[in-house]
């Protein structure tokens, strides 16, 4: 609606508008004044949670075994064989001979043309722990259809069947699918017309099936003891070490070193210290205080924060010892600092020292993990007062909401006021004007 201002000259729009900007202004300053508070709050929780989820991180790699207690293995030029060793793996030294390796079954038919039929009847392989039975009908008896018969009936277990073309005709291939003598390959036939008995094995005419080659066990020796094994990747002879025979060299002797893997365990306790460095870091940036300009940050003199610096300095205070012994230094303001030579004549000197010291259910890794897991996890420590901040943005979007409310009430009062003022005016004003021509 227009307002007219000819009776007192007045702008009343513009008047309105500045007293209920001055009405709005205090209310106002304190609203953005409290949210801007929790922002910043908000954030530096945010920075903090980031910091100890990266110390979580460094510490699980350190908890597990192999993180703290890594091994490598290293074997002699042109060995017979390679090695790799989990964490269980002892450290030590091993000569090793492998005289033979294991072989997976082969056999192979007579050379057919590719159209002839074989025979009737069923066919039933023993290969391993399987039993394949095929049954082969009248019509369907190529070596094709054998081997598809074979193939399907098998599904990939115990044994696979091919054909390779050759100048005598076309062979039928039966392959064992596990290596050693665990895996050879029998074959009866039973029925039909007598045709599928050129397929059996052990043979029972000189037409049978033919032995390519012979299902072998692999035998290696570690210091001298003999073992035998159908498969030529052995993971049970050295306890947490993995033997992969690549070649059989009888009556040469090539030597495997497990030892601490000086490097990895170096590089995931680095990150650890990294780590840790940056949640000290973090406490202290988020609760400063700037006594030249007199400026705190977010958080200074916060109760959370003073817990969380004094938690991780206790716990790093408890292990002074074990820290030294690692190369591991506590620094003055909090931090560590790593000297990688001593790490490594620690490491040289007792292997599991820096696993003692992080896994298990006690010690310093797992107070650590206990104390990280209350600040961390879903309802703990910095997720409550998350929770607790996104609340308190809430009331203040709600207090702006009702202060936009109570300004458009204000802004119509004040209208109302100034407009019925006006109008009372500009009556006087003619008024006046009447009473003047009256009197003149």
């Amino acid at each position: 609606m227009a307002i007219s201002t000819l009776g007192s000259g007045l702008d009343i729009p513009t008047l309105v508008q500045q007293l209920v900007a001055a009405e709005r202004a205090p209310t106002e300053k304190r609203i953005a004044r409290g949210d801007s508070e929790a922002r910043t709050e908000l954030s530096a929780i945010g920075t903090l949670k980031s910091a100890f989820s990266t110390l979580q991180t460094a510490l699980d790699k350190l908890r597990k075994e192999d993180g703290s207690n890594a091994r490598t293995t290293s074997v002699d030029k042109d060995a017979s064989f390679t090695a790799t060793a989990s964490p269980s793996a002892a450290v030590g030294h091993y000569d090793i001979e492998v005289i033979e390796l294991a072989k997976a079954h082969k056999l192979t038919s007579n050379g057919y043309a590719e159209d002839a039929a074989i025979g009737t009847g069923k066919i039933t392989i023993q290969a391993g722990k399987e039993t394949i039975e095929v049954d082969i009908a009248p019509g369907r008896n190529t070596l094709s259809d054998i081997r598809a018969a074979i193939n399907t009936a098998a599904a990939g277990k115990g044994v696979n069947a091919s054909l390779v073309n050759a100048d005598d005709g076309q062979h039928l291939v039966l392959s064992a699918v596990d290596s050693g003598t665990q895996g050879a390959i029998k074959i009866t036939v039973e029925g039909g017309d007598g045709g599928l008995a050129a397929l059996a094995f052990p043979p029972g005419s000189p037409t049978g099936m033919k032995e390519t080659v012979a299902a072998t066990d692999a035998r290696v020796k570690v210091d001298g003891m003999e073992r035998k094994s159908s498969s030529n990747s052995l993971t049970d002879l050295l306890p947490g070490v993995t033997l992969n025979l690549t070649a059989a060299k009888p009556g040469e002797t090539f030597q495997l070193k497990v030892s601490t893997d000086s490097a990895a365990l170096k590089t995931t306790l680095a990150q650890f210290v990294a780590g840790y460095n940056a949640a000290i870091s973090a406490t202290r940036s988020v609760s400063a205080y700037n006594a030249e300009t007199k400026t705190a940050s977010a958080l200074t003199g916060d109760s959370l924060v003073r817990g969380l610096q004094s938690s991780l300095r206790n716990l790093a205070s408890e292990q002074v010892v074990d820290f030294k012994e690692l190369g591991l230094k506590i620094n003055t303001d909090g931090t560590l600092s790593l000297d990688s030579s001593k790490l490594d004549k620690a490491l040289a000197e007792d292997p599991g020292r820096l696993a003692r010291l992080f896994t298990g259910d006690s010690g310093y890794g797992a107070s650590l993990q206990k104390t990280l897991t209350s600040v961390l996890e879903e309802d703990g420590l910095l997720d409550s007062r998350s929770d607790s901040l996104n609340a308190r943005l809430k009331t203040y979007d709600k207090q702006y909401d009702d202060l936009d409310r109570r300004m458009e009430s204000l802004t119509a009062r004040y209208t109302a006021q100034f407009t019925a003022m006006e109008k009372l005016v500009t009556q006087l004003q003619g008024s006046s004007g009447s009473l003047a021509q009256l009197l003149g």
